[in-house]
């Protein structure tokens, strides 16, 4: 269930207020956004991606949707992904900004591309509801240095919006993983391995459950999650990532 109409409406008018007393610049061009954080020539030159597989989110060619020949000779662990853009520019500098230098501002453009792909795959009625939304956790040491999680962050724009139930303390970090950039895949792998735990009792009656994250690289992170949800007896896994990275 979405937001209330009322609740939307009233949104609108404190932001509308806000934008006249401070009018916003555009974060990529620097030039008036009107009531974005982008403006509409920057926003439209988002990298969104085209057709893609339904498991690994990786382009495919043609025009109806499916699974590429790699996920159906060895399906990954979860049941589909929906990433709302593709990590290249100007993508990727907005998760830079937002997850190293602390930019809400870019952090509230990919929760509205996330939101805008979530809507948008929950229309087609082709897969169930997710009856509850788990951030990617960070371990504590980590978040003490952040001083905040960036996939909770997308997450509750996501809880909010959709009035899907958040539960960022299901998955926890057991120990603290190395930084994954300049890692290959079998590496990354090797690092995420017994790094997360799942609390099952905050699983049980949880048949179908999103996972959320900001960028889906050789997706060994979300692997290692997902694989601890299904041990909690969770039968589908989603994931709602804000951007997939090409293929090497």
């Amino acid at each position: 269930m979405f937001r209330s109409r009322a609740a939307k409406s009233f949104s609108y008018a404190a932001a509308t207020v806000l934008d006249w007393l401070l009018p916003r610049q555009c974060l990529m061009c620097g030039g008036l956004s009107g009531p974005e954080n982008l403006c509409a020539p920057c926003r439209a030159d988002l990298p969104r991606p085209g057709r893609s597989c339904e498991r690994c989110g990786l382009p495919m060619k043609g025009d109806d949707g499916g699974v590429c020949g790699p996920c159906l000779r060895k399906p990954p662990l979860w049941d589909r992904i929906w990433p709302a853009l593709t990590y290249e520019f100007p993508a990727d500098v907005l998760i830079h900004r937002f997850k190293f230098n602390r930019s809400l501002a870019c952090g509230e453009v990919l929760s509205q591309e996330l939101l805008r792909r979530v809507k948008q795959g929950l229309s087609t009625g082709r897969c169930s509801r997710p009856g509850l939304i788990v951030p990617v956790p960070l371990h504590r040491s980590r978040l003490a240095q952040r001083t905040f999680n960036q996939s909770w962050v997308l997450a509750q724009k996501l809880a909010a919006e959709t009035g899907i139930p958040l539960d960022h303390r299901l998955l926890y970090r057991v120990r603290k993983t190395s930084a994954q950039s300049g890692l290959d895949a079998k590496s990354r792998r090797r690092n995420t391995r017994g790094a997360f735990h799942c609390r099952p009792e905050r699983a049980a009656g949880i048949y179908h459950a999103a996972l959320v994250d900001d960028v889906m690289t050789t997706g060994a992170t979300l692997e290692a999650c997902t694989r601890e949800l299904q041990r909690a007896g969770i039968e589908q896994v989603s994931l709602w990532v804000a951007a997939r990275a090409p293929a090497p």
